[in-house]
């Protein structure tokens, strides 16, 4: 028998329709009853906006963006850093050690299965609008949209806890009280049969005015992911192939405009949140602030660690470093105001777009180090940039990016070859194929490695290419090492733990080591992992369980 928990998802019967010029970026105007809305084309499109908002809840910071730079601080890639004012809570997440009752597990699990909730009103009341009988094809497209959104929100929970509640329909009370509990697995099959369904609606490419909006694209991109989580390799493959021979996405040409400001929906970029800057609504992006450095306006969490930095370093990965990680050069200087002074790098990665940026100061810092992806060059800020403003920041968030995908198949590929048995290909399809682009656009040579040490390449590749852009949490407790089979994080953490280890005995880096301050974090983060302790627990708020035999 499934255990069953009592679930108290606060939602209402009301909601918020957002409105604005864009229709990604449309601000809550008013309060309307749900049976006498979807009554227009307007309406329908207004709703559905809410449910793209939903996705990273701009304009609450303690929500799944924050959630996010948590998570990242329990990986080998950052530290909760800002030691000072970091909560019991946030640390708890570093150290695997989150409890049912930490307050900010419960913002993501709420946020998530609201914009669920959201999602699956918007396909009841869509089928009995009116507009459908008008505008058949609409309809359709806005169901997929919010069929796709749902599979979404399921992903981002199904990826951090082992069991959870699989909503497929608007539930009263009472049924909630006894639903049960869906294992991964299940809820991973949801998803790829919400994305199926949505794909058939979708168009292949957005028109202009569309931009940010849901396509074919993007569910063969997630797919392909899905397929991933699931093992099942062939499929995975053969949507990553679907996505670069239709999808119209190519590599941006130069790695460090990716994540740049003005080069907003790039070639290269999949699923891309978009914001705005409006001095009247929250319809912009806090990471930039939450991740910035004490002394330049930032909250300072999240900060990048010298094993990251040295992994690049020791590959003369010189671009990608540059344009991941920002790192303070006067250490071990006795400055009177102990500071950590960096040289921001342009987004050519050779050039110096800023000399003499203010980190932070020693007491604030565990690693004197900034996420380069979400900084913002001055002359490229708001002018009223900063704490009060900081859910305004016109900065959008690629959920999605042609180079993830392409590791993707790399990886399935490397599976068909050794684990199925079912490729027609060889290994050379893999180094000169996915891996040869990615590395090539940095002036990186091809691997040359084989067998299980091309598999750890592959990993290796995913952490440089997409490191500081919160995939990484996500990827050592899926990515198994082929040694044993074990989860990376197995490997990385506890006491044996390469992570732990690296830094208890072999790290030299003075802003984490020889920095007095350094120690108001540990630097043994890690040590106490058991295995389980990567999944979350359900929280207490909303989970009461019933006895079971």
């Amino acid at each position: 028998m499934k255990r069953k928990p009592i679930i108290y998802l606060a939602l209402s019967i009301s909601f918020l329709i957002q409105s604005c010029e864009d229709f990604l970026d449309q601000p809550s105007q008013g309060v309307q009853l749900v049976e006498n809305y979807f009554q227009t084309e307007e309406e329908c499109s207004r709703f559905l906006a809410g449910c793209y908002r939903g996705i990273l809840q701009y304009g609450e910071w303690y929500g799944p963006q924050f959630f996010y730079i948590l998570t990242a601080s329990a990986t080998d890639d950052a530290w909760l850093s800002n030691p000072t004012q970091a909560q019991l809570d946030y640390k708890d997440f570093s150290n695997f050690r989150v409890s049912p009752s930490n307050d900010y597990l419960y913002p993501f699990w709420e946020y998530m299965y609201k914009n669920i909730y959201q999602c699956n009103l918007a396909i009841r009341e869509l089928d009995s609008s009116p507009v459908k009988a008008s505008n058949p094809a609409f309809i359709a497209r806005l169901k997929a949209e919010a069929r796709f959104i749902r599979a979404y929100a399921h992903f981002e929970l199904a990826k951090n806890f082992r069991e959870l509640p699989l909503l497929l329909k608007i539930h009263d009370t009472e049924e909630l009280l006894e639903f049960p509990l869906s294992d991964q697995q299940e809820v991973f099959e949801q998803i790829v049969v919400d994305m199926l369904e949505a794909e058939a609606d979708l168009p292949l490419e957005n028109d202009p005015a569309d931009v940010g909006r849901i396509n074919k694209g993007i569910v063969w991109a997630y797919l392909s992911k899905a397929y991933l989580y699931m093992e099942e390799w062939a499929l995975a493959k053969e949507y990553a192939d679907r996505l670069e021979e239709e999808g119209g996405y190519s590599l941006e040409p130069v790695f460090g405009e990716i994540w740049d400001i003005n080069n907003r929906n790039g070639v290269e970029s999949i699923f891309e949140i978009q914001t705005a800057y409006d001095p009247n609504y929250a319809v912009g992006n806090s990471l930039p602030i939450l991740t910035g450095g004490r002394q330049d306006h930032g909250w300072y969490y999240g900060a990048p660690t010298s094993n990251l930095e040295k992994q690049y370093m020791e590959l003369d990965d010189s671009i990608r470093l540059r344009a991941t990680i920002i790192t303070a050069h006067n250490e071990g200087i006795n400055l009177a105001d102990e500071v950590g002074l960096a040289h921001v790098y342009g987004t050519d990665g050779t050039s110096i777009a800023l000399s003499d940026l203010t980190v932070s100061k020693m007491r604030d810092s565990k690693s004197m180090r900034i996420n380069r992806k979400f900084f913002i060059l001055p002359e490229d800020r708001i002018s009223n940039y900063g704490h009060d403003y900081r859910n305004y920041i016109p900065k959008n968030h690629i959920l999605m990016r042609l180079a993830e995908v392409k590791l993707i198949r790399a990886e399935a590929m490397w599976h068909m070859i050794y684990t199925t048995g079912e490729a027609t290909f060889g290994e050379d399809a893999i180094r000169t194929g996915d891996l040869h682009d990615i590395r090539n656009r940095v002036g990186l040579p091809d691997i040359t490695s084989s067998g299980d040490a091309l598999l750890l390449d592959i990993y290796q590749e995913k952490r440089l290419e997409l490191a500081m852009e919160f995939k990484r949490w996500d990827e050592i407790r899926r990515a198994k090492h082929p040694a044993d089979r074990r989860p990376l994080v197995y490997h990385l953490m506890g006491p044996g733990g390469s992570f732990v280890s690296y830094n208890l005995e072999d790290n030299d880096d003075w802003w984490e080591i020889g920095n007095s301050s350094a120690n108001r974090e540990p630097s043994d983060k890690g040590i106490d992992f058991r295995e389980g302790d990567e999944w979350l627990p359900i929280p207490a708020h909303d989970m009461s369980w019933l006895n079971s035999k």
